[in-house]
């Protein structure tokens, strides 16, 4: 698997995670009442907050090792 070795200070990883948690915070509060999302969509979105909370992991532990705990505000 080819990987990217990316170098930010700790200002950009912060954003970085408010970002994906605030768009992962989004998907898991969507709900369809007004059908402007189609099911297929909707499911799209689901497995891409799935995808998203794994990625959000894989991110911290290495943000953890290098910075210790963020804790967002």
């Amino acid at each position: 698997m080819e990987t990217l070795d990316i170098k930010l200070p700790y200002s950009d990883w912060t954003l970085i995670f408010d970002s994906v948690r605030h768009y992962i915070k989004y998907i898991d509060n969507l709900t369809n009442p007004n059908d402007e999302i189609s099911e297929d969509e909707l499911a799209d979105l689901y497995t891409d907050g799935e995808n998203l909370k794994n990625l959000e992991k894989q991110i911290y532990q290495q943000f953890e090792k290098q910075f210790g705990e963020y804790i967002s505000i």
